[in-house]
């Protein structure tokens, strides 16, 4: 009976050992399942961060090959440009050698009209037609430059014709050099009088030589030269001209 009684006295102590190894083993289940949970959220974290960066450099990846593409357009305008301009440049000699007598003909014109016109600022015209000259003669000047350097001189010849004009000039009179007013007026008239009113002469185109002027005409050309001269309003004058003559070819 004693045996019997200690042995039901036994019992509850190892029923309480082996509850509480059940429960430290449900413990340790316990954080076991934290740890594991907390694994799987960095997991999962670490999953959202790839799937984030994958979508970046998916589109950056697009973005790159879109470029690219853009790229290989341009390339192939470029491209055919490219072929553009060296058909152009194998042309380049050919119209060089087309259009050189033709400026040079220009030039030849140029001069040929400054001879034949009223010898007015002869200096200035002579030596703009030797700088052409000279232009067509450096290799280093293009020959659009060469172009527009005849056409910038044209177009000062013109001008001449639609201005009015005055300037001193020292000419010979009799022997004499003697400073006189210039006075241009378009390709009309080309006139000059001393300040003194001593000497007054228009340029006669049919004699190729000054020819003086009557005096009634003196009072007229001293006030054109100071309208030239802007030193008064302009007026309606009266002065000594040249009848032009064009004969048909």
């Amino acid at each position: 009976m004693m045996a019997a009684l200690v042995a039901g006295l036994a019992m509850p102590a190892v029923a309480q050992s082996q509850l509480r190894q059940a429960l430290e083993t449900g413990e340790q289940a316990t954080r076991k399942a934290e740890q594991v949970q907390e694994q799987i959220n960095q997991l999962d974290d670490q999953r959202s961060d790839m799937v984030s960066e994958f979508r970046t450099l998916l589109q950056r990846t697009q973005a790159s090959q879109l470029y690219a593409r853009q790229q290989e357009k341009v390339v192939e305008s470029q491209r055919r440009e490219l072929e553009s301009l060296n058909n152009q440049l194998e042309r380049v000699d050919e119209i060089t050698a087309q259009t050189t007598p033709m400026l040079i003909d220009m030039i030849s014109d140029l001069e040929a009209f400054v001879q034949a016109d009223l010898p007015f600022k002869l200096e200035d015209r002579k030596e703009r037609i030797e700088n052409l000259r000279a232009a067509m003669e450096n290799p280093q000047v293009p020959i659009v430059e060469q172009y527009r350097l005849i056409i910038e001189a044209y177009k000062t010849e013109m001008e001449y014709g639609r201005t009015i004009s005055t300037w001193p000039e020292v000419i010979d009179i009799d022997g004499n050099p003697v400073m006189v007013d210039m006075f241009l007026y378009g390709r009309v008239a080309l006139v000059y009088m001393s300040p003194d009113r001593r000497y007054a002469a228009r340029y006669d185109r049919a004699q190729n030589a000054w020819v003086p002027v009557a005096s009634k005409f003196k009072e007229n050309i001293g006030k054109a030269i100071k309208v030239a001269k802007g030193t008064t309003t302009p007026s309606v004058l009266y002065a000594p001209a040249t009848r032009l003559a064009v004969t048909a070819p």
